[in-house]
């Protein structure tokens, strides 16, 4: 089992289905099982007349919380949010009208390889096979019509009858995690409640492993390239923290000595804090210290790319094939050859292992992206230069797990070195925006769950808060006690500089965001929360320290702190990178 459960849900888990034992139990607690099996301990959603009768299993199932969302599309991505940390996510809604809501959120789970369980309460079969013309429906009898939409943006799809129930929960659920891809789950009305036995098994997650002459074949051809290299380095991008192979990174760059750098989507896998941590390559929006480095080097090793235009600068990664090896979940490049079925969870460790003694790689110290306070900054108005180093020495100081907006917050937020343990998430390539709001939901959940428990700070623009902030009401209903920095800028700026950057309809109306604890409460949350902390509104540089540092200070309670910023002041890769998809989109006009 999963590390990630604790030691009472393994004692429970194997009293009820121990290994080799019989069992018999309904559908809806095998399903409840093997979600707790494998670390997940809340499901997200929102109750609908098709899945009520499985959300009384989930309220009377021990171990397992039911998360109670604002809507679908926000358990979506509290879902997403909540596998990024754990492992492994889940949501329930109904049939037609909740999923649908819900399937943007799935949809970005497929794009960024989140493992997250969708499941639907259907209509009975019986209703099914009678081609019934029931509510939630199209009116035309087909009950497979959502579960189709469903299938290009999910790994695994299933409706669930007794016979090969078991068999059909265990065979998603493992395609699930070994492809790091969302799964459906169809669970009809008179299917949850249907008794089932059989033998259990845990589920086997055990990844194939490499053909062993091609693995050896590519070690080698590495291991050669790096002997005759001057001057390697390796670059770290998200695959590899999707795929969990932190730890056997982690071993290759101790054993290597070489100099490591990071995409944005890679940011957190490896301490930024690390001796041989150089910094984020983002193309040509990089600093020019870093890029000039890198891209020097005669050797890039690239381990878990995920090539999108956010994630490399707007296409412009300038490193040539002919020095750039690439480590895959399920092949490698080295130079122009490609090693089919050759993934880096066999070739990490053993490259690790056959390396020669490090060489001392002499390289200047890696000078700080921003200063706070630098010379032409403002005295009085709050600005990104200031505020995100202002920032970024709280969290650097101690893990948290930091989650950013699409926008402003990500490109600020990029900039900054977090402590070792951090973990940074952020939705670089789908970029929906107000995913960041519900995601922090789940992070905030998560990371409570944790051996060592991470709290999370959440940073979101004015305008994407407006699309998910209902969701507050659900961080208060499980008391939790998040830091929540809301930039207003007077709507969406990273889209006033791609187009339109007087038009109206770049300008959200205004909302008290500061006030958001008070709207969204009722008098009992606040006696009988831990506590409620900062609803401040800042717009003075002077106090923006002072706030940080008690929001920080304050551990036990829940913190919002609206951030106002000059509506066209932003963060300088946020501006480059706005540029480069204006001019990808052939904007013409400033409007």
């Amino acid at each position: 089992m999963p590390s990630n459960v604790t030691q009472t849900a393994k004692e429970a888990l194997n009293k009820v289905l121990g290994k080799g034992s019989p069992y018999s139990c309904t559908v809806g607690d095998y399903l409840l099982h093997r979600l707790r099996e494998v670390g997940c301990s809340m499901i997200f959603g929102v109750p609908g007349d098709f899945n009520m009768e499985f959300l009384d299993q989930i309220e009377d199932f021990e171990g397992i919380e039911w998360g109670a969302n604002a809507n679908e599309l926000n358990a979506g991505y509290a879902a997403d949010g909540y596998a990024r940390i754990k492992g492994i996510g889940a949501l329930c809604t109904t049939f037609g009208v909740g999923e649908l809501s819900a399937i943007n959120a799935i949809a970005g789970s497929q794009a960024e390889l989140v493992p997250v369980v969708h499941i639907v309460g259907t209509p009975s079969t019986v209703s099914q096979a009678d081609g019934a013309i029931l509510h939630h429906t199209l009116g035309n009898g087909d009950f497979h019509v959502f579960q189709n939409m469903s299938v290009p943006v999910t790994v695994a799809q299933t409706s669930l009858v007794p016979s090969t129930a078991a068999s059909e929960i265990d065979r998603v659920l493992t395609q699930c995690l070994l492809h790091r891809r969302p799964v459906y789950i169809a669970l009809p009305t008179d299917v949850a409640l249907k008794n089932i036995t059989g033998t259990f098994a845990p589920l086997d997650l055990t990844h194939t492993p490499n053909p062993p002459e091609a693995e050896r074949e590519a070690i080698s051809h590495i291991l050669s390239a790096i002997k005759a290299a001057q001057s390697p380095a390796i670059l770290i991008d998200g695959c590899a923290q999707r795929f969990h192979v932190e730890r056997e990174l982690r071993r290759f760059i101790d054993a290597s000595g070489f100099p490591v750098y990071e995409a944005p989507m890679g940011k957190g896998i490896v301490s930024e804090f690390h001796p041989q941590f150089r910094g984020s390559y983002v193309g040509e929006l990089t600093p020019a210290n870093v890029r000039t480095e890198l891209e020097g080097m005669d050797l890039v090793i690239m381990v878990g790319a995920i090539k999108s235009d956010f994630n490399t600068g707007g296409f412009t990664f300038h490193i040539p094939p002919e020095k750039l090896i690439e480590l895959h979940s399920t092949h490698t490049t080295i130079f122009h050859a490609q090693y089919n079925r050759v993934g880096f969870r066999g070739v990490l460790d053993k490259l690790a292992e056959a390396l020669p003694t490090p060489r001392p790689w002499v390289l200047p110290p890696v000078e700080p992206v921003g200063t706070v306070g630098k010379e032409g900054d403002s005295e009085v108005e709050i600005r990104h230069d200031f505020f995100w180093d202002a920032l970024g020495t709280f969290l650097g100081k101690e893990p948290y797990i930091v989650v950013a907006e699409t926008g402003t917050s990500s490109f600020g937020t990029s900039t900054q070195r977090l402590a070792d343990g951090s973990r940074y998430v952020s939705q670089v390539l789908y970029g929906s925006i107000g995913f960041a709001t519900a995601a922090a939901l789940g992070t905030a959940v998560a990371g409570r769950e944790l051996d060592r428990p991470l709290r999370t700070v959440l940073v979101t623009g004015d305008g994407s808060f407006q699309l998910t902030g209902n969701e507050l009401s659900t961080f208060l209903r499980h008391k939790l006690t998040p830091i929540i920095i809301i930039i207003n800028n007077d709507g969406y700026t990273i889209e006033r500089y791609i187009h339109g950057p007087t038009r109206r309809y770049n300008r959200t109306a205004m909302w008290s965001y500061a006030q958001s604890l008070s709207y969204f409460s009722v008098p009992q949350d606040k006696d009988t929360y831990p506590k409620f902390g900062l609803q401040r509104r800042v717009e003075a540089k002077k106090d923006v320290v002072g706030v940080l540092t008690q929001a920080f200070e304050e551990r036990d309670s829940i913190h919002v702190v609206e951030v106002v910023m000059p509506t066209m002041d932003a963060p300088q890769g946020m501006i480059k990178t706005a540029e480069k998809a204006r001019e990808e989109n052939k904007y013409d006009g400033d409007s």
